[in-house]
C-alpha cells in the first residue's frame, strides 16, 4: 500500500502527511486552504483539487479535520470522498468526531464496497512529527491489518476495538481528561496566586509529588509564559465536550462535572480565545478572580 491520500493539513494533519512522505509513501493531498499543502508539495506531494480526486488516486486515504460537518462534508460533498473512492479502498479518519457519524459513514462506505475505520489519535503536533501519537482503531478488523503498517508510522502504540464506536468513546474519554486537567491546573494557578503561591512554586511541589502529570508540567511553563499559541484550539475543545456530553447523554451516564467545565470553555470562545490554546482557559478564571495577568504569573 504505497499511494496515499491525505485530506486536511491543520495543526496535525500537516506534520502527519510530512511524517509518511518521509517514510517513502506516494501522497496526494488536499486541503480547502491550498497554501497550507506548499510545503508538502515542495517535498513531492501531489495535488489533488477535491476529496473526490484525492480518493481516485488512493489505496488508502486519511482524514484529519476539524469536526464531524466537515468529515461529512469531504466524504458526501458534490466533489467528496465517497464519488470517487475505489472498491475495496481504505477511508481512516483520524479526526475527533461524533459516534454516530462514524456509524453513519461506516455503513454508506460498506455499501458503496469499501471501508472506514475510525482511528483517532492522542497526542499534539510533535507527536504527529516524531511519530510517536497514541492511535485508537476502530472498525473492520481485515482493513485495519492492511493499512496498520502506514498507522504505525504515525503512531508509537496502537489499540484496536471492533466496534467502530470504541475507538470513538475512547479519544472523547481520553479528551474528558484532558478538560478537565487543565481546568484544575488553571484554577490551582488562580487560587495559589490569590494566596500567595506562585505558579512557578507550585509546579515545582507538583512535580515532586505523586500529584503530577507531564501535561501540568508542559502546559504550566506555557501558562506561566502567557503563551498561548495553539497546539490545540479552545474551540476544538469546547467542540469536544459537546461531543463527550452528547455521548453520554446516549449511553445514560451522568458527567455533572462537565456542565461546568463546558461553560467555562464557552466563556472561553466568547472572549475571543477560541483560536489560541486551550489552556487560554486559564484568562477567564483569572477575570473571574478579578486578577490581571500582569500580576506575576511566575
Amino acid at each position: 500500500m504505497r499511494d496515499i491520500g491525505f485530506i486536511g493539513l491543520g495543526i496535525m494533519g500537516r506534520p502527519m502527511a510530512e511524517r509518511l512522505l518521509g517514510a517513502g509513501y506516494a501522497v496526494t493531498v488536499f486541503n480547502r486552504t491550498p497554501q497550507k499543502a506548499e510545503p508538502l508539495l515542495a517535498r513531492g506531494a501531489h495535488w489533488a483539487d477535491s476529496p473526490e480526486a484525492v480518493a481516485r488516486r488512493s489505496e488508502l486515504l486519511i482524514t484529519m479535520v476539524s469536526d464531524s460537518d466537515a468529515l461529512q462534508d469531504v466524504a458526501r460533498g458534490p466533489q467528496g470522498v465517497l464519488r470517487g473512492i475505489r472498491p475495496r479502498a481504505i477511508h481512516v479518519d483520524m479526526s475527533t468526531v461524533a459516534p454516530h457519524t462514524v456509524e453513519d459513514l461506516e455503513r454508506t462506505y460498506r455499501e458503496r464496497g469499501a471501508v472506514f475505520l475510525h482511528a483517532p489519535v492522542l497526542g499534539n503536533w510533535r507527536h504527529a512529527a516524531e511519530g510517536t501519537l497514541l492511535i485508537f482503531v476502530g472498525g473492520d478488523r481485515q482493513a485495519y491489518e492492511t493499512c496498520e503498517p502506514v498507522l504505525r508510522t504515525l503512531g508509537q502504540k496502537i489499540w484496536y476495538f471492533e466496534r467502530i464506536t470504541r475507538a470513538t468513546h475512547m479519544k472523547l474519554i481520553a479528551n474528558s481528561f484532558i478538560a478537565s486537567m487543565i481546568l484544575t491546573l488553571a484554577q490551582a494557578f488562580v487560587f495559589g496566586r490569590r494566596v500567595g503561591i506562585t505558579p512557578t512554586r507550585l509546579l515545582e511541589i507538583l512535580d515532586a509529588s505523586a500529584l503530577n502529570a507531564p501535561m501540568y508540567q508542559s502546559k504550566g511553563r506555557t501558562m506561566c509564559e502567557r503563551d498561548f499559541r495553539p497546539n490545540f484550539y479552545a474551540r476544538h475543545m469546547l467542540k469536544d465536550v459537546d461531543l463527550l456530553l452528547e455521548a453520554a447523554r446516549c449511553a445514560n451516564v451522568p458527567l455533572p462535572v462537565f456542565g461546568v467545565i463546558r461553560e467555562l470553555f464557552v466563556a472561553t470562545t466568547a472572549r475571543g480565545f477560541g483560536e489560541e490554546d486551550y489552556s487560554a482557559v486559564l484568562k477567564v478564571m483569572e477575570e473571574m478572580a478579578g486578577l490581571a495577568p500582569e500580576d506575576g504569573a511566575s
